[in-house]
């Protein structure tokens, strides 16, 4: 979900995660999140959150104590018509996707193929993890940038 045809970018919350994940990764993980934002605004992209609760391959890292973060374009969901009108707002006339139209019709199924991402989508995801790996490669101690009990972050 790194391309989704009729996209949405999406940037990780944790403020979902249920009260059984600690404070500290919740922290952590939004310090992440605030990254992305970061890139996101200074790119003048729009964005949305979306929940890291929700997907259960990040779940078992914030359970076990591991921050998470990252984004993600959109799978079985739909696009709403603020997403649209928004995207449309930002990006130019036709580049807010179809409303009403799920975000990647061929999610999990035979079509859903390299022929099958918008790549448009696919290099600005690809530039927003970059930008992520390299800020993250430039902190000294990224445990101690990570889990200190400061949430703010001016990347």
């Amino acid at each position: 979900m790194l391309a989704s045809p009729n996209y949405f970018f999406g940037i990780y919350e944790s403020t979902s995660l249920p009260d059984t994940v600690s404070s500290t990764v919740k922290n952590a993980s939004l310090k992440i999140s605030q990254l992305f934002r970061n890139w996101f605004d200074k790119e003048k992209l729009p964005w949305d959150d979306t929940s890291l609760f929700s997907i259960s391959d990040h779940f078992a890292f914030v359970v076990a104590g591991v921050a998470c973060g990252g984004t993600f374009s959109g799978a079985a969901g739909i696009k709403t018509f603020e997403q649209r009108d928004r995207y449309n707002r930002m990006l130019g006339h036709g580049h807010g996707g179809i409303a009403g139209a799920s975000f990647d019709p061929c999610y999990h199924q035979a079509c859903d193929t390299i022929e099958n991402i918008n790549p448009f989508v696919y290099e600005t995801m690809v530039k927003s993890a970059a930008y992520a790996l390299e800020t993250f490669a430039r902190i000294p101690d990224l445990y101690l940038w990570l889990y200190q009990s400061s949430t703010t972050t001016k990347n």
